[in-house]
């Protein structure tokens, strides 16, 4: 029973934050200061559960145990009652906390609903749909993979300084040490600058580019983007197989395809950017 220990506190926040409503019909399973649990109760709640703990429940000492659970969650809220918790205004902020965080919690999952509908949409009406000869015109461009290591810096003239020092590099490994001593890149600092592979079209333009014209060993820079200025340094290239590549050239496709009706909805909708970057 232990094992399930935060299963049951999990139950109890949330039966803290709402009270079930009672059905008359319902069979009573058990009842606490004269308030009915009925099975429709246990079953609202059971649903909240995982699916190990669900199997568990299927036996008699799991509904047993889950029911003793609910008894005594439901105690806890008689007795915070009869304290004046319910009626305190500590009780009363932290509900419009909750309130609140639901709050946006339920816009952001209206907004991605929209954003997930609408591709769908898109999908079905053709518009983001990739081809399979489009994958294979893609792949005989780009059938390979770039490895690069970077260090990436926030200040121009800081970029400038690491870029004298790690200039002459010609080994991972030194330049590895480098990125960790001056890169702020969260995502690679501490693996030596060391990105996953990409193929052209997963990756910035900015970074790409440089980094498929020039031979291993190179070190290029500073390249300035959204995030900052980047040195880089280009590992090596590494020939895919067109069945390690299909899935990944499609979903590059795809995002150029939607990036494309993005921008006919910039011409449609006008859209101003101020004070960029601030």
């Amino acid at each position: 029973m232990k094992k399930y220990l935060p299963l049951f506190i999990s139950l109890l926040i949330l039966a803290a934050c709402a009270k079930q409503e009672q059905t008359p019909s319902s069979t009573v399973l058990a009842k606490v200061g004269g308030i009915a649990i009925t099975q429709e109760e246990f079953d609202d709640e059971a649903k909240l559960l995982d699916k190990d703990f669900s199997q568990y429940l299927s036996t008699k000492a799991g509904k047993d145990d889950f029911l003793q659970f609910m008894i005594r969650e439901r105690l806890l809220d008689e007795a915070a009652r009869k304290e004046g918790i319910e009626s305190s205004q500590a009780y009363t902020d932290e509900i419009e906390k909750i309130k609140e965080e639901q709050a946006k919690s339920l816009a952001l999952a209206r907004e991605f609903t929209l954003r997930r509908m609408l591709s769908e949409k898109l999908s079905k009406n053709g518009i983001l749909n990739v081809s399979e000869d489009e994958i294979q015109q893609y792949y005989s461009k780009y059938h390979y993979q770039i490895y690069i290591m970077q260090i990436l810096l926030s200040d121009a003239d800081e970029a400038a300084t690491v870029m004298r020092a790690v200039h002459g590099i010609t080994s991972p490994q030194a330049f590895a040490y480098a990125a960790q001593k001056y890169s702020i890149d969260p995502q690679s600092k501490d693996n030596g600058g060391r990105l996953p592979p990409f193929i052209p079209g997963e990756y910035m333009p900015q970074i790409e580019v440089p980094a498929a014209n020039v031979p291993p060993g190179k070190v290029q820079g500073f390249i300035k983007t959204g995030r900052g200025f980047h040195i880089i340094m280009k590992v090596k290239e590494e020939n895919l197989s067109y069945a390690e590549a299909k899935d990944r050239i499609h979903a590059i496709l795809e995002k150029q395809k939607m990036d494309a009706y993005l921008n006919s909805l910039k011409d449609k909708y006008g859209v101003e950017v101020i004070n960029e970057g601030q």
